[in-house]
């Protein structure tokens, strides 16, 4: 996503080649590095046969691993640099390759999935087939010896793998409408939909902003509070992000009590809003102090380098939300107020990035203004 309190750059940062590197070490033989350092070379395989490599040797349902691959990524692999691990960065969240399996503080899916499959980090880190069977060893521990006997009953192993229901609401949303996509490396995927039932999550609606959002408040360490800024504070601008990751993987970070980050909303694929931050409040969302004390930060889940993460129900939702934004602070719908990240002074961030339709959603919120 985008960087938090501070202003100055971070030197490792260099997220755009995200689809460009998506294919890195699938041209020719495969490296794949051991826990205990040796090398082994594989041929090149397709992300078709990967998926159903790690799913007979692991006992998960093909589709499944399919579902939660297309769920975080659409099916392409970001480089490790995409969310490495970094307090006060708003997608450092330390969420790794096409199965986002994750080492920070909090979690550490990536060390157990070197464990249980033999891997180096590093390859879990690099390599997509070493990651889908990394992601597939961690989904079949967490689901334990006896495995479910249909898709359905393995909504708690997707729940926990993902640390998050609504992680795995938004992987059954997938396997219940299904997927398709050519990726980077030219190859088509396709997931029949599937017959299963998404439990309900019962959640709150925001009564403190935008009436269409649902309430999952961010931890109260990583915004500030306090300043009252519908009467003291003037907010007069919007700052537009995209997630580096998947909405319910951005909502978890914002709880995490060691992420220093927050935003006050985060847009889904299918238009879906969350509120984690109150209007009154500053989140931690734009690099620069200024702009968060004067913005509403509004996150979309997605990746900056791929173009599938503007759909029309993200992007008409997001329009909404801001036009329901410049309504309530009474501010202006043009260039100078609605501002994308990598416009924020001291910020070296390229979110959210090239295909972002700017103009588009400039027209559309002056539309529903």
């Amino acid at each position: 996503m985008c960087e938090g309190r501070r202003a100055g750059p971070s030197p490792r940062m260099d997220r755009r080649n995200f689809l460009r590197l998506g294919g890195a070490g699938l041209a020719g033989a495969v490296l794949l590095g051991t826990a205990g350092g040796k090398v082994s070379a594989q041929a090149r395989t397709s992300l078709e046969e990967e998926f159903r490599s790690a799913a007979t040797e692991y006992d998960v349902p093909r589709e499944l691993l399919l579902a939660m691959g297309y769920t975080n990524t659409l099916w392409e692999i970001p480089p490790p640099t995409a969310s490495d691990y970094e307090p006060g960065e708003l997608h450092g969240r330390g969420a790794y390759g096409l199965m986002q399996l994750y080492q920070n503080p909090s979690r550490d899916t990536l060390g157990r999935a070197a464990g249980l499959t033999g891997l180096s980090e590093q390859a879990l880190k690099n390599n997509r087939a070493a990651n889908v069977r990394g992601g597939a060893a961690v989904l079949s521990e967490t689901a334990g010896e006896t495995k479910p006997s249909g898709l359905d009953g393995w909504y708690e192993a997707v729940a926990e793998y993902g640390a998050a229901e609504p992680y795995a609401q938004e992987v059954f949303q997938t396997l219940k409408a299904g997927a398709s996509a050519t990726i980077s490396t030219g190859e088509s995927l396709r997931l029949a939909p599937q017959d299963v039932t998404a439990p309900t999550v019962v959640t709150a609606r925001s009564s403190i902003g935008y009436g269409g959002a649902t309430w999952r408040p961010a931890y109260g360490g990583n915004y500030s509070g306090g300043f009252n800024r519908e009467n003291d504070v003037n907010i007069d601008r919007l700052v537009v992000h995209v997630a580096q990751g998947t909405v319910a993987g951005t909502v978890s970070w914002f709880q995490d009590s060691r992420s220093n980050v927050s935003a006050h909303y985060v847009v889904g694929d299918r238009g879906a809003v969350v509120q984690c931050v109150r209007h009154e409040d500053v989140a931690w969302h734009a690099g620069n102090w200024s702009y968060n004390k004067h913005s509403i930060g509004i996150e979309h889940g997605g990746y900056a380098d791929n173009r599938k993460t503007w759909t029309d129900a993200k992007i008409r939702a997001s329009a909404k939300l801001a036009a329901y934004c410049c309504r309530r602070h009474r501010i202006p719908a043009d260039p100078q107020h609605i501002v994308k990240h990598n416009k924020v002074p001291g910020t070296d961030h390229y979110c959210p990035g090239r295909y972002f339709p700017y103009k588009r959603y400039l027209d559309l919120i002056r539309r529903y203004k």
